[in-house]
């Protein structure tokens, strides 16, 4: 290591010291932003604060999707039957789904009154369907959510919290550490080790060192409307 560093130039010796510096400084950057957090900023955290159903915002959880007969009627049917929300609408965009999608958003469409479907012919992918589907959206708040995910019971209104009681005039989105379920196969233990640690290591040391957070997932994260 020693002999190549010193056969190298001085322009090559700075980015060397770089590469090898940047991971172990931002390493250790975030280890000292998760002890912040876990000893200082966890404890600040807002009261939650139940909603009636009197005052609970429009909410439009947003769901693009293509060729996801395998995974949206359990989404579909979960949002619609286990939230502890009342005023919301689930706005499914058919990404030009080649599947059985499409059917089962129109069957599932018939039996829930807050469900709604848009169908684009061909697909062009996941943010122009979310931008699409953010024109037809009847909520003054919207949570871009996958196909295959599903937040917890009370997050809803918890997020909402947030954009009522808090500095609400400075926040724009509000998310939430992810967990994976299903841990049997590898990718999925791949997954639960990004979301779990390294994602939500990140998360918290934004929100404990600088006050925000700037990686927001769209798999499941809240915006206001008025945004776009």
């Amino acid at each position: 290591m020693n002999l190549i560093f010193a056969q190298l130039s001085g322009f090559f010796k700075i980015i060397f010291l770089i590469l090898v510096s940047y991971p172990v400084l931002g390493a250790f950057y975030w280890f000292v932003g998760a002890i912040c957090f876990r000893f200082l900023f966890k404890y600040n955290l807002p009261a939650w604060i139940p909603l009636t159903k009197e005052i609970e915002p429009m909410v439009t959880i947003m769901i693009p999707a293509h060729n996801e007969e395998i995974v949206i009627e359990k989404t579909i049917t979960y949002l619609m039957t286990k939230l502890n929300y009342h005023n919301y609408e689930v706005l499914v965009t058919d990404d030009g789904s080649t599947d059985q999608t499409a059917a089962i958003l129109e069957r599932l469409m018939k039996q829930y009154d807050n469900h709604r479907v848009l169908h684009i012919e061909k697909n062009k992918g996941k943010a122009h369907a979310f931008n699409i589907g953010v024109g037809f959206a009847k909520g003054k708040l919207i949570l871009s959510n996958d196909a295959d995910t599903v937040p917890e019971a009370d997050a809803l209104w918890k997020y909402v919290n947030y954009f009522l009681y808090s500095d609400s005039n400075n926040i724009a989105a509000v998310t939430a550490n992810m967990d994976v379920k299903n841990r049997t196969k590898i990718i999925a233990k791949s997954q639960t080790v990004e979301f779990s640690s390294i994602v939500g290591i990140i998360k918290r040391t934004q929100q404990a060192v600088l006050g925000v957070i700037y990686a927001y997932s769209g798999a499941n994260t809240m915006y206001r409307k008025k945004l776009y």
